[in-house]
């Protein structure tokens, strides 16, 4: 057999180890190198640029404000057209000027002013003539050209005791532009400029070097600085100095980059190093696989595929053979388990078994099942309104949330304390045997009204519909569960008049006798009676039969039979009474009732459908009889009107007058068989008579109105207008106007 194993295990790691370390090998490396790298770069650039925007900017400063004050500064313009000699007063105004100049600028070491016409030097803090002044040498190279500009470094010695001091100088001519007057010289301490950016970079990580046009060091590191260690080089456009910084161990980022060789070689030795490692691995790791497929080599099932069988096909086809026997062994297994459970529990609430407690004990171990203890209830717990639940939900949703309920209330009775088993004994019925033990009798009611509570509860608020809870007597022997479990049926059975949604025990409806829907047959056909008169007092009876429903203890099957004469008795009453209210009944209100008793509605469900339905049937009933009893009275008032429309006192006083009755009630009724309110009924006759007249007639308006039972031609005006859209007399001319094209 081929060691396909070792070979597959080998080719697949190799390229992906290659691959993988090398890339990551490289990539890392280079990465680093190139960032570094760049990193520093950046950094020293915007240093050495940031450096000298500051010095540039502080020192076009000082020179503006030299600008400025050659032009505007009277002491100073005073001193320069100052003829031989020396005027003090002259003299201190300059001096003053200059010491603010230099309190106003910290970076200006000193200044002073020198006059082309006797050759006399004034500073803040000394005057001589050119020839005694320690600068002479200075001043005299510059009086040639007055060309403004910063000087390299000098040392500049103001006092000879004191000694010299490194500096810049500024010169500038006055007065501005014609130079001719004498100059202004402005010197700069180099340690002024140096204190300007030191702050800017550590000093033991990175330097920065400003140079004058003649490369002479101004300021900065003092150390000696390969060019190789300049990281970035800047040349001032305005003072022409050479900005540069770079690294102090400069020459680290250098060695790296340097050492990527060193780095690329001991990669290959690490790639080399792991293949043969990988080698050594695969070959180790192949060995379990290779006895495995020694030990499949002698299997006999089918492996598809052209020429000689690997041992991959070998484990594989065994594997698969063992795996689907295993899977279906429990799938058996779980099934069988089920059934076995369910069967036992349908055995024991119907007493179809002869088993003894021991024998109990070793099928529920053997099931997993709750040991049975000294004593035994059994709840049922019933879904509210089944078949609202099944239109609401699919059939995978309703099994769900079956599935649901089961699992929390194991969940609750574990919480409690509580040992259960529990079953559906119907799509709807949840039975739950409770095992409890001798000594907690008096903790019996309750732990099972917390149990029922938490239950009753939690479906309520998360699962959106509603249980009720029958709970049977409690019985000692294993013989006795079906007595249990057929008082906990019995139970149930009074949820339409107890209610939904609550525990019901057997104990809390013992003693209930037929005499009770005896005497309800009797209550309900008084109310029909009442109905029939058309009594307003049958809703009264009615009510207070609901109340007397709601304090008994009838069945289910009591109510719904009690429900059913009742409705049968209005049906037979309404087909005597009226045929339209009879077929509106039987359309209508019948089939609708009639669903609600199939789908078990609660008593006070029913009681408010009924009460409506047959609130509406009685009115119509009522308006009908009463109907037949004014119909003549509301035909003579309409022939009334026709004829007597002419009459301005007709009105509803004057027919309440005539016909002994109500005018509001004569309104009432007039609108019920008419449609029309009396009013306009009235308008409507007048109205129709009046364009009789104004078309056939020469009759003037006022006369058409007392015709038409108006006394004034404004009202009738106003009536005809708003009934027409027109004016009387607009409308005659109309009419005629289209009569004779």
């Amino acid at each position: 057999m081929r060691k396909s194993w070792f070979k597959r295990l080998l080719l697949s790691y190799m390229p992906v180890f290659i691959i993988v370390v090398t890339f990551i090998f490289f990539v890392f490396f280079q990465l680093f190198s190139v960032q570094s790298r760049s990193e520093a770069l950046n950094a020293n650039k915007t240093l050495s640029l940031q450096a000298m925007r500051i010095v540039d900017t502080s020192l076009k400063v000082i020179d503006n404000m030299i600008v400025l004050e050659s032009i505007n500064s009277e002491p100073l313009n005073n001193f320069f057209r100052a003829s031989g000699g020396s005027d003090p007063y002259i003299n201190i105004r300059a001096v003053q000027k200059l010491k603010e100049l230099i309190n106003y600028y910290p970076l200006i070491d000193s200044i002073y002013l020198v006059r082309n016409t006797d050759g006399y030097v004034l500073s803040d803090a000394t005057n001589a003539y050119i020839g005694s002044y320690p600068d002479r040498t200075f001043i005299e190279e510059y009086q040639v050209s007055k060309i403004p500009k910063w000087t390299g470094g000098r040392s500049f010695e103001q006092f000879k005791m004191i000694g010299g001091k490194q500096v810049v100088s500024l010169v500038r001519g006055s007065p501005y532009m014609k130079n001719d007057l004498g100059m202004i010289v402005v010197n700069v301490s180099a340690d002024s400029l140096n204190k300007l950016t030191e702050d800017m970079y550590e000093s033991k990580v990175s330097f920065i070097q400003v140079k004058d046009a003649s490369g002479r060091l101004l300021f900065g590191s003092e150390a000696a600085v390969e060019e190789s260690e300049l990281f970035s080089e800047y040349t001032s456009g305005y003072t022409g100095w050479k900005y540069g910084s770079g690294l102090v161990n400069g020459g680290y980022v250098n060695a790296i980059s340097a050492m990527y060789n060193l780095w690329f070689a001991v990669g290959l030795i690490m790639i080399a190093a792991g293949f043969i490692w990988m080698i050594y691995v695969t070959r180790r790791n192949a060995k379990p696989i290779e006895r495995i497929a020694e030990r499949f080599s002698g299997y006999s099932l089918p492996v598809s595929g052209a020429g000689r069988p690997d041992e991959f096909a070998f484990i594989e086809s065994a594997f698969d053979h063992i795996l689907e026997q295993s899977t279906t062994y429990q799938e058996k297994y779980r099934e069988d388990l089920h059934l076995r459970t369910r069967y036992l529990f349908h055995q024991l609430i119907e007493g179809q078994t002869e088993m003894s407690i021991e024998e109990w004990r070793e099928e529920a171990a053997r099931l997993n099942l709750p040991e049975p203890l000294d004593r035994f209830r059994l709840l049922i717990i019933e879904m509210d309104k089944y078949g609202d639940f099944c239109r609401k939900y699919t059939t995978g949703d309703q099994n769900l949330l079956k599935f649901t309920l089961r699992t929390v209330a194991g969940e609750i009775a574990m919480r409690l304390n509580i040992r259960i088993w529990s079953e559906w004994t119907s799509p709807s019925s949840l039975a739950v045997i409770c095992f409890e033990r001798e000594e907690t009798d008096d903790r019996e009611g309750e732990v099972l009204t917390r149990f029922a509570a938490q239950t009753l509860s939690w479906t309520e608020q998360n699962l959106k519909f509603t249980v009720t809870i029958g709970s049977g007597e409690a019985i000692y022997r294993i013989h006795d569960l079906p007595k249990s479990y057929k008082s906990a049926v019995e139970a149930l059975k009074y949820k339409i008049v107890l209610g939904e949604n609550r525990l019901i025990r057997s104990q809390d409806i013992a003693g209930t006798s037929n005499a009770e829907v005896y005497a309800n047959l009797g209550e309900i056909r008084s109310i029909i009676q009442s109905f029939r008169m058309l009594n307003i007092g049958w809703e009264e009876s009615y009510e207070t039969w609901f109340k007397q429903l709601k304090g008994s203890l009838l069945t289910n099957e009591e109510i719904f039979n009690l429900m059913n004469y009742l409705l049968y008795n209005v049906g037979r009453e309404l087909s005597d009474m009226n045929k339209d209210a009879y077929r509106r009944w039987v359309q209508e209100g019948l089939p609708l009732l009639t669903e609600m008793l199939d789908h078990g509605s609660s008593l006070e469900q029913l009681r408010f459908a009924i009460r409506q339905e047959l609130s509406g049937l009685f009115e119509s009933v009522r308006r009908q009889q009463e109907g037949r009893q004014y119909t003549t009275m509301i035909r003579d008032i309409c022939k009334l009107i026709e004829q007597d429309y002419a009459n301005p006192d007709l009105s509803l006083e004057m027919l309440g007058d005539r016909f002994q009755l109500n005018p509001k009630y004569i309104s009432k009724l007039f609108k019920e068989h008419t449609g029309q309110r009396f009013v306009d009924f009235l308008i409507q006759v007048r109205m129709r008579e009046a364009v009789r007249l104004l078309l056939e007639t020469n009759a003037s308006v006022q006369e058409i109105a007392e015709r038409v039972g108006y006394t004034h031609a404004i009202s009738f005006t106003r009536v005809f207008k708003r009934i027409m859209g027109a004016a009387p007399g607009e409308y005659r001319s109309d009419q005629l106007r289209k009569a004779n094209g």
